[in-house]
């Protein structure tokens, strides 16, 4: 059976969506996959919603457009999901990974396999990732990504961060956030319901 999953990254400007796209495509070839992120941009603006779609596949990859029905989501923000999805694209299958502490109200209606929810804002201010004012949780949200899907392995994302920010004074402090928003990560199983 082939693997096939279509990730919708959710974001707002200046949040770091379209990097994270890079760096899961980056991960995902270091674990064996064949990779494509397509960002898309609208008002390339400081706060306006961005979506980032990243397919990854067990064969090349020959689709290159966004993704309209993704199998995973990972959400910087919990206003962003009900503005791009305001119907429950999951049917009782994928992941929806919220920087979240606790499911918001208006999202009881989404209904994904999986659900993790980890309060990366929180992490990110403690483990220093913060510039001009400003909490970087971009990055870390991806430990809490990895966690919820279990598609790709921490040794990997640790991998493409290293590609990606080797320079970055930041270095450090990125890869102990993942490894906390990983492990302080809370993944809610949902049971799906079986008709006969």
């Amino acid at each position: 059976m082939s693997k096939e999953f279509e990730i919708s990254i959710l974001s707002r400007g200046g949040q770091g969506g379209v990097t994270l796209s890079k760096i899961i495509a980056y991960a995902a070839t270091y674990d064996g996959y064949y990779t494509t992120a397509i960002p898309k941009y609208g008002a390339e603006r400081r706060g306006a919603p961005i979506t980032t779609s990243v397919r990854i596949y067990d064969r090349p990859v020959k689709r290159h457009a966004q993704i309209s029905t993704p199998t995973d989501i990972m959400a910087l923000g919990v206003s962003v999901v009900p503005r791009f999805f305001p119907t429950d694209p999951f049917d009782g299958k994928g992941t929806l990974t919220l920087n979240a502490a606790d499911l918001p109200e208006e999202y009881s209606f989404y209904k994904p396999a999986k659900l993790g929810l980890c309060n990366v804002q929180e992490i990110t201010i403690e483990e220093g990732l913060v510039k001009s004012g400003s909490a970087m949780i971009g990055i870390p949200t991806l430990g809490a990504f990895i966690r919820t899907t279990e598609i790709l392995t921490m040794k990997s994302l640790h991998k493409a961060i290293d590609k990606m920010f080797g320079d970055s004074r930041y270095l450090q402090n990125n890869h102990d956030a993942v490894e906390r928003t990983y492990n302080e990560t809370e993944v809610i199983t949902y049971e799906r319901e079986i008709i006969s």
